[in-house]
C-alpha cells in the first residue's frame, strides 16, 4: 500500500467531522495539532481503536496527577488531559481516513469518556484535599465524578441510531443500499440550537470544556495564593468543585426525571428499531452492495 502523504490527509473531505463542534479551542488549537500526530499515527500503522485505548490510559493518568498537590505533578496532569483530548481528535482522524469507523468504535470512545471524565473530578477532589485539608473537597469531587457519568440508556439507543442513518456513514458506502424511515430517523436524532443560551450553559457542565475550566484554574491556583472566604483559605480549584459538585447532580437528576417521564429512552429504542427493520427490508429486496469495511 502507498504510504499517505500529508497532503491526501489535509485534504481528506472527512478528516474534521462534520457532526462535531468543538468551538474555537477545539477548531483553531487542536485540530491544526491533530493534523499531524493523525498523520504519524497512520504512518506507523496504529489503528483508530488503539489510540482510543491510549487516550483512555493518557487520561487516567492525568487524573491520578491531580490528585498530588504539587505544581509539577499537577502540571503534568493537565498536559496529559490535554493530550488524551488531542488522542480523542486523532482517533476518530484515523478511522474515517481509513473508512473503518464502526458502532464499536464509537461504543470504546463513549466508556473512554465515562472512565477519564470522572477520575478527572475524583483526582480533583483529592488532590484538593491533601491540599487544603478539607474532607468535603473529596465528597464534592465524587459527586460531580459520578454526575457526570450518562446514567440513561438512551445515550447508546442515540449514538446506534445517528451511526445507522449518519450522511457521513452513507458517503463511506456503510448504509448506501439501506433506505431508512425518514421519520423513524428524525425521531431517533433531533438536533438542537446549540447556539442557544441554554445549549451553551449546558456544554460548561460537559467535557471538554470542563476539562479546560479545570486546566484554567489548576494553572492559576499554582500562581495565586488561597483567598479567604467566611473565615476559610479556599483556592479556585475548591470553589469549582463547590459549585460543580453540586450543579452536576441536579442537572443529572433533572435529566433523568426527564427521560423518565417523557419516556424518552422507550422512543429512541423504538425509533431505532424501526431503522433497523428498515434497513433489513431494505437488504432483503437486493443483493448487497460492497462495504468499506
Amino acid at each position: 500500500m502507498k504510504p499517505i502523504t500529508l497532503k491526501e490527509l489535509k485534504e481528506f473531505k472527512y478528516r474534521i467531522n462534520p457532526e462535531e463542534r468543538q468551538g474555537a479551542y477545539g477548531y483553531y488549537f487542536i485540530r491544526p495539532m491533530s493534523l499531524y500526530l493523525t498523520y504519524a499515527a497512520l504512518r506507523l500503522g496504529l489503528r483508530a481503536n488503539q489510540v482510543t485505548a491510549l487516550q483512555i490510559i493518557v487520561g487516567v493518568l492525568g487524573a491520578i496527577c491531580l490528585a498530588v498537590p504539587k505544581p509539577a505533578t499537577m502540571i503534568a496532569g493537565i498536559f496529559m488531559l490535554q493530550f488524551g483530548f488531542v488522542l480523542d481528535n486523532i482517533d476518530g482522524e484515523i478511522a474515517r481516513f481509513r473508512k473503518e469507523v464502526s458502532l464499536t468504535g464509537k461504543y470504546l470512545d463513549a466508556v473512554g469518556h465515562a472512565i477519564v471524565v470522572p477520575c478527572m473530578y475524583f483526582g480533583l477532589g483529592i488532590g484538593t484535599f491533601f491540599a487544603l485539608g478539607y474532607f468535603e473537597s473529596i465528597v464534592l469531587g465524587f459527586f460531580a465524578g459520578f454526575a457526570s457519568l450518562r446514567l440513561d440508556y438512551s445515550i447508546l439507543y442515540h449514538e446506534a441510531g445517528l451511526f445507522i442513518e449518519s450522511n457521513l456513514d452513507k458517503a463511506y458506502d456503510y448504509y448506501s443500499r439501506y433506505e431508512v424511515d425518514d421519520t423513524a430517523a428524525e425521531n431517533m436524532y433531533r438536533r438542537k440550537n446549540e447556539d442557544s443560551p441554554i445549549r451553551m450553559l449546558y456544554a460548561l457542565f460537559a467535557y471538554p470544556a470542563t476539562m479546560n475550566i479545570i486546566s484554567v484554574l489548576v494553572l492559576a491556583d499554582i500562581f495565586v495564593s488561597p483567598i479567604s472566604v467566611l473565615g476559610r483559605q479556599v483556592s479556585l480549584v475548591y470553589m469549582f468543585l463547590a459549585v460543580y459538585g453540586f450543579l452536576l447532580p441536579v442537572r443529572r437528576v433533572i435529566t433523568i426525571r426527564t427521560l423518565v417521564k417523557q419516556r424518552e429512552t422507550e422512543k429512541k429504542y423504538l425509533s431505532m428499531l424501526s431503522l433497523l427493520q428498515g434497513k433489513a427490508k431494505t437488504s432483503t429486496d437486493g443483493p448487497p452492495a460492497d462495504s468499506s469495511r
